[in-house]
């Protein structure tokens, strides 16, 4: 009979042990590259907070002429996609965003943080307009999440 218990104790140690660990993998972060960032708008036009997909050469040429004066990239729209995020207009400088790109599979989750300065950061006192047209090497559907955080100066 000892033998059996001795056998078995090991057993249930191990199965237990199996139930109670939690693995989880971390979530692969997708590579991107950012074509074209400013602060401002070149032209001084004002445009509105937008988060746009943009899938054709036109799309994209025409929301780059809006902001800048800067040649556009050869972007294969067979197999990658444009991503733009514009801030919109903003009265001061300070202004800033991050972006995530986290593929679920069956789609892209575009995690963008915007960044607004704090009440005791010193800014420029410009009119400002931060953007970014981001190539994302995929054809997925892109869900966008936004966040707001303020600087800490």
């Amino acid at each position: 009979m000892s033998k059996y218990l001795v056998i078995l104790m090991p057993m249930i140690f191990h199965l237990q042990g199996c139930n109670s660990a939690k693995a989880e993998s971390p979530i692969p972060s997708m590579e991107y590259e950012v074509i074209h960032e400013s602060d401002y708008n070149e032209y001084a036009d004002t445009t509105n907070k937008s988060t746009i997909v943009l899938s054709s050469q036109y799309e994209y040429q025409n929301e780059l002429l809006k902001r800048t004066s800067e040649a556009s990239k050869t972007i294969n729209f067979e197999t990658e996609t444009v991503l733009l995020i514009d801030m919109g207009t903003q009265n001061s400088g300070g202004y800033s965003m991050s972006t995530e790109l986290i593929d679920k599979g069956d789609y892209i989750n575009a995690n963008i943080t915007y960044v607004f300065p704090g009440d005791s950061c010193s800014t420029d006192q410009a009119i400002t307009n931060p953007f970014k047209f981001i190539k994302v090497n995929s054809k997925q559907y892109i869900i966008v999440t936004e966040e707001l955080t303020y600087s800490s100066c």
